[in-house]
């Protein structure tokens, strides 16, 4: 009886611990739903930052998709110096940005509408700001990278560094800010551009047009030598990490349905129109020209992403990849220009169709209505657009090629190209083990 007695004295304090421990829980869920009420801004807030971290981290890993693609693109003795310049490139023109891009493209000031003069060095910002920075630093990153490829295996890679900076402090923020700020000019005349046919894509372009023109071609081009890339695997894993990380580009937490499958289905189109073009001219299934149609694609659905109905994302990414097509042949036979990896073409000139597709294609998602809306005056702002990005891009890009051309070189020696860059640079080889090949063929 007594083992009894205390088994029920027990299991008596048991339950009242049981009943105070529920009576504490319902209290503090009642308080926690007060909480939340009070707080639900702040909620939202948290969790918009969240995706844009999120977003941001996708489009920093297409950095990794750069380089692979470039890589896969150029010569085999060229592929530690592109990979070197993909990293770096990213590292100095986020630094560039932290310093002196964001305040132009963001800050306010007198001179705000043309260039913003508050916020050098990050300073005075709160947590919310900071995320805003890091989700914009990886978009300037991308546009500094853009130029690398246009520019392959003939430039200096103490030039290539100072333009890196300069980009990411000067030229794309300034455009940026005129496109993205609440008081740029653009921006107040209607120009639309969601998340950067314009701001980075022709910009990066524009910039690589002008730095190719001014390095000059490389050895060999102008006696019509065809260059090979020597890495189709690269080229194929670079695109798809690329086509991966473009749903962090387009991101959009108000629409987020929208932006993927617009993005998913330009690229997608894009890859499509392009490979059957080059089918119909010469028989074959080109791989790299479907994996340039894929990101000419992608860069002509970045501005309109937010504003089109899915159907108009496939038109949009068949017209960017025929553009492709086109526009490589168009870059090398008229414009006499060397790019090796099509930059100029799938940035520059797919930017701008990006750019013009809002202006037609916009049905009214995210207020921006176009042509097929009603609302042709849209093509107005779209175009005012695209002539101040080439005017911007290649005006202050040759400059800046050129000062640097006239002051540290621009240009590789002539027996390091033939070499190839990697050893002379670099003082390391992409492939050790295979021998290497003889100065001067210039087409390996």
């Amino acid at each position: 009886m007594q083992i009894l007695s205390e088994r029920l004295r027990i299991t008596t304090f048991r339950l009242r611990l049981m009943l105070v421990a529920l009576l504490g829980l319902g209290i503090f869920a009642s308080s926690s739903g007060i909480a939340y009420a009070a707080t639900a801004d702040e909620v939202q807030a948290t969790l918009d930052n969240a995706i844009l971290v999120f977003a941001a981290a996708l489009v920093f890993f297409m950095q990794a998709g750069f380089a692979f693609l470039g890589a896969g693109l150029i010569r085999s003795k060229n592929t530690v110096n592109y990979m070197t310049k993909s990293f770096l490139d990213f590292c100095i023109a986020s630094l560039g940005f932290w310093a002196f891009g964001f305040a132009l493209m963001f800050g306010g000031g007198a001179a705000a509408g043309f260039v913003g003069l508050d916020g050098f060095f990050l300073t005075g910002f709160d947590d919310s700001q900071l995320v805003t920075w890091f989700f914009q630093m990886v978009f300037a990153g991308t546009a500094a990278t853009i130029i690398a490829g246009a520019m392959a295996e003939r430039t200096n890679i103490n030039a290539y560094f100072a333009y890196s900076f300069i980009v990411g402090a000067l030229i794309y923020p300034i455009y940026g800010h005129w496109v993205w700020s609440d008081t740029g000019w653009l921006a107040e005349l209607g120009m639309a551009d969601y998340a950067g046919s314009g701001v980075v894509h022709m910009i990066g372009g524009m910039l690589a047009l002008a730095g190719a023109k001014v390095v000059g071609p490389r050895i060999g081009f102008k006696e019509g030598i065809q260059f090979k890339g020597h890495n189709m695997p690269y080229v194929v894993i670079g695109t798809f990490i690329l086509f991966f990380g473009w749903f962090g580009f387009n991101i959009n937490s108000d629409s987020l349905g929208l932006n993927a499958v617009n993005t998913l289905l330009a690229g997608a189109a894009g890859a499509t129109a392009a490979v059957y073009v080059i089918m119909l001219r010469t028989g074959k299934a080109n791989l790299e020209m479907a994996c340039n149609g894929a990101l000419a694609g992608l860069v002509g659905i970045t501005a309109p992403s937010a504003h089109v109905d899915p159907w108009a994302a496939v038109v949009i990414g068949i017209i960017a990849g025929v553009i492709m097509v086109y526009g490589v042949s168009f870059v090398r036979s008229v414009l006499k220009v060397d790019d090796p990896v099509g930059a100029i073409t799938v940035h520059g000139i797919c930017g701008a169709w990006g750019l013009l597709a809002v202006g037609i294609f916009a049905s009214g998602h995210g207020d921006v209505k176009g042509l097929i809306a009603g609302n042709p005056a849209q093509i107005l702002p779209q175009i005012y657009g695209i002539l101040v990005a080439i005017g911007w891009g290649l005006g202050v890009g040759f400059v800046v090629f050129k000062g640097l051309d006239l002051t540290m070189g621009l240009r590789a020696s002539r027996e390091e190209e033939l070499e190839g860059l990697d050893e002379p640079e670099h003082g390391a080889v992409a492939y050790p083990e295979m021998s290497a090949a003889p100065a001067s063929a210039v087409g390996d």
